[in-house]
This record gives C-alpha cells, structure tokens and sequence, in this order.
C-alpha cells in the first residue's frame, strides 16, 4: 500500500478544509493514509474544531465529503476519503427546517 500523501494533495485538503470549515471553527486535519475496513486504501482525516458561535449546518458536512472526492480525483488521488470530524461537546447544531 502506498503509505504516503503527496505534498500537493495534503495541501489542497487543508486549503479546502480551511476555506470550508473556518466559519464552524476549524483548527487543523490530520490526514493519514490506510486500509479500511474492507481492505482498501484510503485517505483518513480527523477534523479538528474549536467551540463556534455558528451553529453547525449538518448537510453542510455532508456535501463537504462530495467536494473533497472531486478534488481529489482532479489531483489523481484515487483513494477514498474518510472524514472523522471532532466537535467541542459544546458545538450548538442548527434545527433543520
């Protein structure tokens, strides 16, 4: 399995990450390649937040994993990407209407 993340792709995921999550109070990814369950490689990434103000939009974080799919398949990067996202216990989430 190849174990590592080139430069270039780590960095378009943060970029995205970043751009994406700021308003929902992102710190930092911590991305690592693996197998999963089945096997396969992928790319995991733990998402880091500190307690925000804005409540959290839940399909946001849903359509978030569809972006990062197609960027990483514009990079050549064809290893599918776990997100695990870590919220202050705190984090208010937004009623859906």
């Amino acid at each position: 399995m190849n174990a590592v993340i080139d430069k270039g792709v780590n960095e378009a995921i943060q970029r995205l990450l970043r751009e994406r999550l700021n308003q929902y109070g992102f710190e930092r990814a911590d991305i690592r390649a693996d197998r999963d369950h089945s096997g396969d490689p992928g790319l995991f990434i733990d998402v880091f937040y500190r307690l925000s103000r804005e409540p959290l939009q839940t399909a946001f974080t849903l359509n978030l994993l569809t972006e990062l799919r197609r960027l990483l398949m514009s990079k050549g990067e064809d290893r599918f990407p776990y997100l695990r996202h870590h919220f202050d216990e705190r984090q208010q989430v937004a009623k859906v209407r």
